[in-house]
């Protein structure tokens, strides 16, 4: 605008925070179903620059051995083509084309091993880097991809600052590196024209070769370079949140609310078949309010008496009125009680070192029994 000054204002001034492209909410590694889901979508690290330089100096190598063979077959071609006129051959087309069929068939067999040769470069880069992975999903039509509100987000995400700033280098690195090779042959291509052809489109040949070589030289370090940036975006896209975490766990290992009414009620069948065996038990050890365990034994079939039910609380109160109801009779040991509730298991026989205090409590209970 005229009349109007303008303030300079320096890059480092303007506040820059990289973390502004990433979500705050996704601060968790992904788990290995979520890197599963997203390889089956097929998303993964790839870098087509590291791809494309490798490519790059392979068909370089592989036009530099073939080149002899190249420019001799296509030497021949013109020879022919410039030799018709005086072998008055220009009208007949047949003659023309036999000749092409004959001599264009080595030159079309070279190029075309030239791009397999890339074709395959290539797809070996691409399973290498995707660890063999072939998708077919990232084909399919999605709306996403015209959806021009996803496409202004793309436009200002990280990923195109990184590309636009990728593509800045690499034309500087491609203008640098020829603008330099070129400079150091200046005077060797105004001699040129004191050269023979074959000399001179050897000497062309050679340093473009030797150019195209330092470009892919310097092609592959960026290319390396953008296969750990691609590597470290993958990791940053498919990251997950807590409350993400949280709900795959949910999935996998079941809802937790679920499982404890699941416990629970597990719980309440194995209460319940423990209550129906109280009535068959041969005695019940209290301490006498906390601790409840109903032993059974039959002399002449068991060797050691077995725990049939047991329980703290509510549940030893519950077993003592099932007992009484029964006349099953109760003894309070609070010693035995305790011991017999956390060494034994229901329907386990009691451990050695307690035979001696339940074989009194057994006394008791025949010898009341048989008085009665």
């Amino acid at each position: 605008m005229v009349g109007r000054d303008l303030e300079y204002i320096p890059l480092s001034s303007i506040p820059f925070d990289i973390q502004r492209f990433a979500d705050p909410d996704k601060t968790e590694k992904a788990t290995p179903r979520r890197r599963q889901k997203a390889r089956e979508e097929g998303q993964t690290a790839y870098s087509k620059d590291l791809a494309m330089a490798v490519v790059f100096i392979g068909l370089l190598v592989i036009l530099f051995f073939l080149a002899g063979s190249l420019v001799a077959n296509l030497g021949q071609i013109i020879s022919f083509f410039l030799s018709l006129p005086n072998r008055g051959e220009m009208d007949d087309p047949q003659v023309i084309w036999e000749y092409l069929i004959i001599e264009g068939q080595q030159t079309v067999l070279l190029v075309l091993l030239a791009l397999f040769g890339g074709f395959f470069l290539a797809l070996f880069l691409g399973l290498y880097q995707t660890k063999l992975m072939i998708s077919l999903k990232s084909l399919k039509f999605d709306l996403n991809r015209i959806n021009p509100i996803s496409g202004f987000k793309r436009l200002f995400s990280l990923r195109s600052v990184v590309e636009l700033m990728k593509n800045l280098v690499k034309l500087a690195i491609l203008g640098f590196i020829g603008w330099a090779y070129i400079t150091g042959l200046w005077e060797q291509l105004f001699l040129l024209p004191d050269f023979s052809v074959e000399q001179s489109m050897g000497f062309m040949g050679h340093s473009l070769f030797q150019m195209g070589l330092q470009i892919g030289v310097a092609l592959l370090a960026l290319g390396f370079f953008d296969f750990f940036y691609q590597k470290w975006e993958f990791e940053r896209n498919i990251r997950m949140s807590k409350k993400e975490v949280k709900d795959e766990y949910k999935d996998i290992e079941g809802n937790p609310e679920i499982k404890r009414k699941q416990r629970e009620k597990m719980q309440e069948i194995l209460n319940k078949r423990m209550m129906q065996e109280v009535p068959s038990a041969t005695v019940v050890v209290t301490n006498p309010t906390h601790y409840a365990v109903a032993l059974r034994f039959e002399l002449e079939v068991m060797d050691a008496p077995v725990v049939v039910a047991k329980g703290v609380d509510p549940i030893a109160q519950r077993i003592k009125d099932i007992a009484s109801d029964h006349d099953v009779p109760i003894i309070e040991n609070p010693p035995l009680a305790k011991s017999l509730y956390e060494k034994v298991d229901i329907g386990e026989s009691i451990p050695v070192e307690l035979y001696q205090l339940v074989a009194e409590v057994l006394a008791h209970v025949f010898k009341t029994a048989k008085s009665v």
